[in-house]
């Protein structure tokens, strides 16, 4: 079916059911214009707040003071707008009565403007308040409080937040303050009651022991030299020595003897044994011999005298009288004189050095005390020092805020009052209205066209049937047809000029706001 053919199969369906499709597009229009007129009008005002904290305070004071940042703020607006106090705040500046209102209207009325209220963030820094209502004064004022009260309310809750801050950290300060000066104290407590408890006392102890433990090996060395010095004298004294003078004397002899000899044998080389200064040689070297042989029995008999026991006072007194004996005897005294002045200090520094040891176990354990202590004090210490700072950078923070130096806000784009309203308006339904009209009649005709199974077309029989056309009669009205017929368009031509009016005339109200 091509084009002309559906253009005139859609007049004729058109002429065969204009009563029905005009007065659908009559319905329809009205309908749309009607709901236009009586559709809820709603005024939007908005107004955009810039939120900077970048001024010429911030670099001068970076590392010192810290603002609040501008993205917590964003995030939190609509928190702060829609708070129970800023809404009856909003409410009483914009118009709402509501001394005249009951706690339940109002309350009905404060989750009505949330949920008519947007907040939301356009840029960085940058926040839209917007808010629609269907008049549109009490739309511009709402959004208007709306701004100052946010502005208000973010200073106010940044200076509150500072000085709750500065409050928590000089608390903080105090509390921290106590406790090292209760440190203090019990550090110095255990001091007092504890002399070693000093710093080096280890290292002293130590190097203390250490020497202490030399003096001993050396004294123990010392004192063992003594002791063989005076087993050796004891020896001496013993026998020996009693007899050495005699055993000088029979070694002076028989040096003396040999002496002789050899001059004898010098003289024999030359001379006989007649001759006289050989013979006196010989007389000479057997007087030395007697002396020899009596010296040699004197002491064996002083041995044999003393290994029988025999204290007689001759040879006591011959002992006794002996130079080397009393030598020796005074050196045996004095080797024991040292040995007891030996084994004295030997005793005084083992007891110093058990003394050292015990004090050494006592520093041990008091420098684990100590130590704890310290690391009570040191991080009392370090984190009073850290609170200080923080509790001057609060301070600093504090009265930035308390001077405006901080986060600063600025109305980038104040609220203006709503001239149209938003959303759907009367021009939208008058359009939608006429097109609607329009277009459901025409899809009525192309769904009767397409779906109705009458032939309407003689060309149908031709093509689908293969049937041979004769002719094709048309319809014959009677006069009395014809007058209905005209009477009936011209009713339908009154009714769509009727609906043409009816938009006109609105639109005119519309055009001089009238309406």
């Amino acid at each position: 079916m091509n084009m002309e053919q559906w253009i005139h199969l859609a007049r004729s369906e058109f002429q065969a059911n204009k009563g029905r499709l005009v007065l659908i597009f009559a319905f329809v229009s009205l309908l749309f214009l009607v709901t236009g007129l009586y559709w809820p009008k709603k005024y939007e005002s908005s107004t955009t707040i810039l939120a900077t904290e970048q001024n010429i305070i911030a670099p001068l004071m970076e590392g010192t003071a810290v603002a609040t940042g501008v993205r917590s703020l964003a995030g939190n607006a609509r928190e702060i707008i829609l708070n129970r106090r800023i809404l009856e705040q909003v409410m009483e500046y914009a118009g709402w009565p509501l001394e005249g209102m009951s706690p339940i209207e109002i309350e009905t009325e404060a989750e009505k403007i949330a949920q008519r209220t947007r907040v939301e963030s356009v840029g960085m820094g940058l926040l839209r308040i917007s808010y629609r209502d269907a008049d549109p004064r009490r739309a511009f004022r709402t959004t208007e409080r709306f701004a100052a009260l946010f502005i208000e309310e973010s200073l106010r809750q940044k200076r509150e937040e500072s000085r709750t801050a500065f409050e928590f950290v000089d608390n903080q300060v105090q509390l921290y303050h106590r406790k090292l000066l209760d440190a203090e104290s019990r550090l110095k407590a255990f001091r007092g009651g504890n002399a070693d408890a000093r710093p080096g006392s280890q290292a002293d102890v130590e190097a203390r022991i250490a020497q202490l433990r030399q003096q001993l090996e050396q004294t123990r060395l010392e004192l063992s030299e003594a002791r063989e010095r005076e087993k050796a004298l004891r020896s001496q004294i013993s026998g020996e020595a009693a007899f050495s003078e005699h055993l000088t004397k029979e070694q002076q002899y028989r040096e003396q003897i040999a002496e002789l000899q050899q001059q004898r044998e010098n003289l024999l080389l030359n001379y006989k044994e007649s001759h006289p200064d050989i013979i006196r040689l010989n007389h000479q070297i057997r007087e030395m011999e007697e002396l020899l042989a009596e010296e040699a029995a004197r002491r064996k008999e002083l041995v044999a005298a003393l290994r029988s026991g025999d204290g007689s006072s001759r040879i006591m007194a011959a002992i006794q009288h002996n130079p080397l004996f009393q030598q020796l005897r005074r050196q045996l005294s004095e080797t024991r004189t040292e040995i007891a002045t030996l084994e004295t200090r030997m005793n005084i520094t083992e007891g110093f050095l058990s003394e050292a040891l015990e004090r050494s176990v006592r520093i041990s354990d008091s420098e684990a005390e100590l130590a704890e202590l310290m690391r009570d004090y040191e991080v009392n210490r370090t984190l009073y020092a850290d609170l200080l700072r923080r509790r001057e950078n609060a301070r600093v923070s504090m009265s930035l805020d308390e001077k405006g130096q901080g986060l600063t806000f600025k109305i980038q784009e104040p609220a203006v009052l709503p001239l149209k309203p938003s959303g759907l308006r009367l021009l939208h339904f008058m359009v939608g209205g006429l097109v609607l009209g329009v277009a459901i009649p025409a899809a009525m005709i192309a769904a009767i066209i397409q779906l109705d199974p009458r032939i309407r077309q003689y060309t149908a029989l031709q093509q689908d049937l293969k049937l041979r056309v004769l002719a094709v009669i048309g319809t014959l009205r009677t006069p009395r047809e014809r007058i209905r017929a005209r009477l009936v368009n011209l009713a339908l031509l009154l009714v769509v000029a009727m609906v043409i009016a009816g938009y006109g005339y609105v639109g005119y109200l519309k055009y001089v706001h009238a309406i």
